[in-house]
């Protein structure tokens, strides 16, 4: 009996090619869909879980308070670790890591940039669980000059030789011994570092300062906590440690908390990151995509298996009159159905492997399902297939099965079936919904990411190239680099600067204006460069004037943007002359002044983070000629095209100022985009399923148009005898379904407004949503949706009559 079922089944879904394939194709998508925004939302979520014990390892983040809010920081200084561990004996284990970039080669012809590397306490190995291939993990990290590599790393350096014992030459002057190799790290942890020094390298380095500075410089700290012991116990002591080594008065502007790590990849809220994270909202968002465009294929394929099955009502009728019972029926009905789902569910597998490359290349991402995962991926789609499946079958299955033949063969079955009519109706609008919300949310989107790629920061980036600068020699002699680069005919102007704006992490410092207590400090950015940097940037001076080469008490000057007199509670005038003092807060209450100036200008806010935030108060500060190593970046204005030409000619300099060594550079219009990464690429992946979801829901339109075609067949071809338009039969044929379909978008618009007003909230600068934003979405549903509509509509508004009534 089965084996009759299933023939018969087999007859059907050739008989009636095009509705199986539209069937099967789209719920295989919707299938596919998921599955690939499944695992990209898992890959993102599973960051640094891989670490054994992960739930107690935590990052110790530095939070600063003002009176606009709260700054949050992913790194904190030197001091926190070791203040930590005396201060909480109980603490298991800490680890201080500092990033920094290098050129690195076994001999000067032979050098790499080498951008990620770090320097570490020997207890790295105590806290995370990286696998050291070669090496012992208690020695690895313990004495000077000691390096771990990667595999790359070390593939990059000595090929296929083992490096163990090997020397390495770190930026031309200091030689490290190579005690370790380790596995790559994880594509899904948040530290990806190549190289591994000593941190007891840096005594001799930078000097033991160091080891043990509240101030300088900041760094990433990491620990193991007890099982025994939660967050808020630690977090607890923390108050009475800054006030302990600090004083009272920086319990005021300044605080620890701990993040787990595993949280650490989806949040966004922190400056000085060292990773790229994503906002967690998005994979929220993402993860309910994927939901619903596996909900619309799954409804479509529900709607058009219904709407087939009361199509063949009459074949129900006539198995009814030769003997058929309703369970013979029923069970008929169900095996279809089931056998469309399940040929779906095969066929998602084969589109996931057609399409993975690409979906990779949109996410930037090297995800794949192993065959280890296989089976399990298709027992669930086949559990998804049969739910799907058995959920389509049984409403026709049941509705006809009780109808007897009289009523059938009468063609009473559109009357009986009011409810089954409803709920088709009711399955479309909301299969348009679900589309239109995602269609509007990814054009408002697109205008918010293109609003902040566009909208000015309030200086100027265009054709900035900026160098790097990175050793001591390039650094004290910089000045006569820059000299060199100022006479050449394609460069407009350089400027020297510790940051850039746009590019560079900033940090924060201890402002006190002069005749003022220590208690009403304030907490500021800090910009430090040379005399030339506010011209070749175009800062615009409010009042004052800016630096002046030619005047050398300029050196010991200062210049404050808006927000940072607005808190200092001064005009733009007042400002002019007053003496600050710029340093730190000393344990015992008292301030201690590293730089004293006067200022001579205001300039205008000008964003030197990203368009996330609001503009923090600035200092920008002369480079003292005491602190050479503040020198590491040049800024170049380019005089004109072609800029290939203009940084050739800029190269063929950098080699003779520093020869041997690569010139390292980036276009500063071109880093500054690097902040809107995220939502760049999930505008590109919302699009990607917005669209894919508009194009499911289309196929079942389609279908369901076909289906009312067949039905009016007979209507149309009487109407068209009594002299009916083709506009009109049309009219006739689409106007229920853009009902439907005008009822969702309004619904849709609804939605997305709340929905997206409160995703605008997050950014400081921001689109006022308009009209616009949802007429742009209505248009292009709307065409979609005539265009779908219409194909069969206008055929069949053209077709001979006499060809319909013949038939009848």
């Amino acid at each position: 009996m089965f084996k009759n079922y299933l023939k018969i089944g087999l007859r059907n879904l050739v008989k009636h090619k095009a509705h199986s394939v539209i069937n099967v194709l789209g719920l295989a998508i919707g299938m596919c869909c998921f599955l690939l925004i499944g695992l990209f939302v898992l890959d993102e979520s599973s960051f640094d879980r891989f670490h054994e014990g992960y739930e107690n390892i935590y990052r110790i983040t530095e939070v600063n308070y003002s009176e606009g809010g709260e700054t949050k920081l992913a790194n904190a200084f030197s001091a926190i670790g070791p203040a930590l561990k005396n201060d909480f004996p109980e603490l298991s284990s800490f680890v201080r890591i500092h990033v920094d970039e290098f050129t690195v080669g076994v001999d000067i012809q032979n050098e790499f940039k080498e951008a990620n590397f770090a320097f570490a306490d020997s207890s790295f190995w105590q806290v995370f669980d990286f696998q050291l291939i070669e090496g012992d993990p208690k020695e690895a990290l313990a004495n000077p000059f000691s390096l771990v590599l990667s595999q790359s790393a070390a593939q990059r350096h000595f090929g296929n030789e083992s490096p163990l014992g090997k020397t390495l030459r770190v930026n031309g002057q200091y030689d490290f011994q190579v005690v370790g190799l380790m596995e790559d790290m994880p594509h899904n942890s948040h530290l990806q570092l190549d190289m591994i020094a000593s941190f007891v390298s840096l005594r001799q380095l930078e000097g033991g300062w160091m080891f043990n500075s509240w101030y300088w410089p900041p760094m990433y700290t990491y620990a193991r906590i007890p099982e025994s012991v939660n967050k808020e116990q630690v977090e607890a002591k923390f108050p009475g440690m800054i006030e302990k080594y600090l004083g009272e008065l920086v319990v005021q502007q300044r605080g620890y908390e701990l993040q787990p790590i595993e949280e650490i990849h989806t949040s966004t809220e922190y400056s000085n990151e060292i990773g790229q994270p994503i906002n967690k909202a998005y994979l929220r968002v993402l993860g309910i995509t994927a939901f619903l465009v596996l909900i619309i294929a799954c409804i479509n394929f529900m709607n058009l298996s219904l709407a087939k099955s009361i199509g063949r009502s009459s074949e129900v009728g006539i198995r009814k009159v030769f003997g058929a019972i309703r369970p013979q029926i029923m069970r008929q009905y169900l095996i279809e159905s089931l056998i469309l789902s399940l040929l779906a569910a095969i066929l998602s597998i084969a589109i996931f492997y057609l399409v993975i490359p690409a979906f990779n290349s949109l996410a930037q991402k090297q995800l794949n399902i192993g065959i280890s995962k296989l089976p399990m991926i298709l027992a669930g789609f086949l559990g998804i297939a049969l739910v799907v499946g058995l959920l389509s079958g049984v409403y026709p299955a049941l509705f006809l099965s009780r109808l007897s033949p009289n009523v059938i063969l009468r063609g009473k079955v559109s009357k009986q079936g009011t409810a089954a009519s409803i709920f088709r109706k009711g399955l479309i609008v909301f299969q348009f919904l679900v589309s239109s919300v995602l269609i509007i949310s990814t054009v408002i989107i697109y205008y918010q990411v293109n609003y902040l790629q566009n909208k000015s920061m309030g200086f100027d980036k265009e054709q900035m190239v900026v160098l790097k600068v990175d050793s001591d020699i390039q650094q004290n002699n910089i000045k006569l680099f820059k000299d060199r680069l100022e006479q050449l005919p394609q460069v407009k102007g350089a400027s020297v600067s510790a940051r850039i704006p746009g590019y560079n992490d900033f940090y924060d410092y201890n402002v006190l204006p002069q005749g003022e207590s220590v208690e009403n400090n304030l907490v500021f950015m800090r910009l430090e460069t040379d005399l030339d940097f506010a011209a070749l940037y175009d800062l615009e001076i409010l009042s004052g004037r800016g630096f002046d080469n030619q005047l050398g008490t300029d050196s010991t000057t200062y210049l404050l943007n808006e927000t940072a007199i607005e808190k200092l509670g001064w005009s733009a005038e007042e400002a002019l002359n007053k003496k600050l003092y710029l340093g730190s807060l000393n344990s015992n209450g008292s301030f201690r002044a590293a730089h004293q100036g006067n200022v001579i200008g205001v300039v205008k806010d000008f964003n030197f983070k990203s368009l996330h935030s609001k503009v923090d108060p600035l200092v920008i500060s002369i480079i003292p000629k005491s602190e050479p190593y503040m020198q590491q970046n040049i800024s170049i204005k380019l005089a004109g095209e072609p800029l290939s030409e203009s940084v050739g000619v800029i190269e063929e300099a950098w080699s003779q100022f520093a020869p041997n060594q690569p010139m390292e550079y980036f276009f500063l219009d071109d880093a500054v985009q690097r902040f809107y990464s995220s939502e760049k690429r999930m505008m590109k992946v919302f699009l990607t399923f917005s669209s894919i979801s508009i194009i499911l829901a289309c196929m079942g339109l389609f279908a369901m148009t076909t289906l009312m075609a067949a039905r009016l067949k007979k209507e149309v071809g009487i109407r068209k005898v009594l002299g009916a338009r083709v506009l009109h039969i049309v009219w006739r044929i689409s106007s229920g379904f853009l009902l439907l379909i005008s009822v969702s978008f309004a619904m849709a618009c609804f939605i997305s407004y709340i929905v997206m007003t409160d995703w605008l909230r997050r950014f400081a600068y921001q689109i006022n949503l308009t009209p616009q934003h949802f007429l742009v979405a209505g248009l292009l549903l709307g065409l979609i949706v005539l265009g779908t509509i219409s194909i069969k509509s206008i055929k069949a508004a053209y077709a001979n009559p006499v060809d319909s009534l013949r038939q009848e």
